[in-house]
């Protein structure tokens, strides 16, 4: 036994080297490889980030003249939401190019579109007040100015983005002749690493095989049952040896011992089997759980990279994207809880204090909150994600359809026996159909697909009336509506002796 431990330490030794050799090559030339790539593409970038941003500039100001133009010509909503967002993200650009320091002509020319932007803003902003104002002479003097200013801005991003393709051709010669020579190092790595790869590979494995291939020969004749195999001679004075010598001793003992074998190796077949049967049902079972965690890592992935996304815009100085990203992040990592784990009332309005800040920065003026909360009602347990839901569906099919903006009222207050939260919306309203269908738990699968937690009316009810311990749709919920002046949700907590606050 110590013989046979000696011959595979050795061949061990053997199989590491080589693959730690080949590994190490494969290495060096993969880095070498990666690093050349990142050197290029770092320099492709330099050349057409400062285009994009260019061409972006370009775009928001033209855009920009485009709505006020619409505006003034329709008094379009959808015109004057989308000029404010333009006029948002272009005073940011404006501090931004103002601010710039180079002298160089680029740098002095990025500074005047800066200003220039500054006026357009300012002239377009008092054409805006004017239309709403109905001062017709005074909102077409401001646009005429603002088209003005815009055509300037045009003309010199057109001369910038003529100067950075100068500059950027130059810089694509470099790269060009960087590139050429090192795309023919990276071909004299491979093919080296290659055939150096091959020879190592062909030398081991036939000092290695060799002998190995001789034993395995006088084995298999040994499987097909032709015990009269003469001994095997190894030449070679290393592990192989010993483990020839062995085989050699193994052959005779298994020739004196054939007939208690055969009856041992049946049994030992079954139990093989019976092993091997075992082995297939656990390896199921592996992979079974190996697949329940895989369902539960893509969401903690998700949620992880949008703080590390946070953390980076922090470090970038975009404050207000790293807030935003931390609130998307707090509502999947909040989604991600057990349903079946009670919470906190106060837990739950802090979620929908996160999911009103979303929808505002994505909607801005298109819906309007208020909250009404009387904190001393919400250290009671509650089941969990049960506010947020119909804050969301509030949202989805009573404002979000509206082309007016909306708003959503939110109040929690103590009842005679209950706590009530309630969720009011002058949106759309529903028929008393609807109302009823949602009652009687007649929801269809759309309705709960569109909810970022993936929880519908249906899924809160039930939850509630298994939690509090109750048979009737209305000790929960209650649900009033007229059609086209808005919606009411009032969802109850009970405070009877059945209920668990109690």
């Amino acid at each position: 036994m110590e013989r046979v431990m000696q011959v595979l330490r050795g061949l061990r030794k053997r199989l590491l080297f080589y693959y730690l050799v080949i590994t190490l090559l494969m290495g060096i030339t993969s880095l070498y490889s990666y690093y050349s790539a990142r050197t290029i593409i770092s320099g492709f970038s330099a050349i057409f980030a400062d285009y994009l941003y260019l061409n972006d500039l370009y775009s928001d100001v033209s855009s920009l003249e485009t709505n006020v133009e619409k505006y003034l010509a329709t008094r379009s909503s959808e015109a004057i939401l989308e000029y404010y967002n333009l006029s948002s993200r272009l005073q940011e650009k404006s501090a931004k190019l103002a601010g710039e320091r180079g002298y160089d002509k680029n740098s002095l020319m990025l500074k005047d579109i800066g200003n220039m932007i500054q006026s357009l803003l300012d002239e377009a902003d008092a054409a805006v007040n004017a239309k709403r104002g109905r001062i017709s002479s005074q909102y077409l003097a401001h646009f005429t100015e603002s088209h003005k200013v815009a055509g300037y801005i045009k003309q010199y991003i057109n001369e910038l983005l003529y100067n950075k393709l100068q500059e950027g051709s130059q810089k694509y010669d470099v790269i060009r002749g960087n590139m050429n020579v090192i795309s023919f190092i990276n071909i004299f790595i491979i093919l080296g690493s290659m055939g150096l790869n091959v020879f190592l590979a062909v030398y081991f494995t036939y000092k290695m095989t060799g002998p190995i291939i001789e034993l395995s020969s006088s084995a298999e004749r040994i499987s097909s049952g032709d015990f009269d195999v003469d001994p095997v001679l190894i030449e070679t004075d290393d592990e192989v040896r010993v483990l020839a010598e062995a085989f050699n001793k193994m052959a005779v003992s298994i020739k004196n011992y054939i007939d208690k074998i055969k009856g041992q190796a049946e049994m030992e077949k079954r139990l093989q089997e019976q092993e091997m049967q075992n082995l297939m049902m656990k390896n199921l079972l592996k992979d079974a759980r190996l697949k329940f965690l895989q369902s539960q890592i893509n969401p903690h992935f998700l949620f992880n990279t949008l703080n590390a996304a946070s953390q980076l815009a922090l470090m970038e100085g975009a404050e207000k994207t790293a807030v935003f990203i931390e609130k998307v992040a707090n509502l999947f990592r909040y989604n991600l809880k057990r349903l079946d784990r009670p919470v906190t009332l106060r837990d739950e309005i802090e979620h929908v204090r996160t999911y009103l800040y979303i929808l505002k920065t994505r909607f801005g003026d298109k819906v309007q909150f208020t909250l009404d909360i009387d904190e001393s009602l919400l250290e009671l347990e509650v089941p969990s994600t049960i506010v947020q839901p119909l804050v969301e569906n509030a949202f989805i099919h009573g404002i979000e359809g509206l082309e007016r903006n909306g708003r959503i009222d939110i109040k929690v207050k103590k009842q005679s026996d209950y706590i009530a939260v309630v969720i009011e919306d002058d949106g759309q309203g529903m028929e008393e159909s609807a109302i009823r269908s949602i009652l009687n738990s007649e929801v269809t699968e759309d309705r709960i697909e569109r909810h970022v937690s993936g929880i519908g009316l249906h899924n809160v009810i039930n939850r509630m009336m298994l939690f509090y311990n109750v048979n009737r749709v209305s000790d929960v919920i209650e649900i009033y509506s007229r059609k086209n002046s808005g919606t009411r949700v009032i969802l109850k907590i009970p405070l009877a002796k059945g209920g668990k606050n109690a």
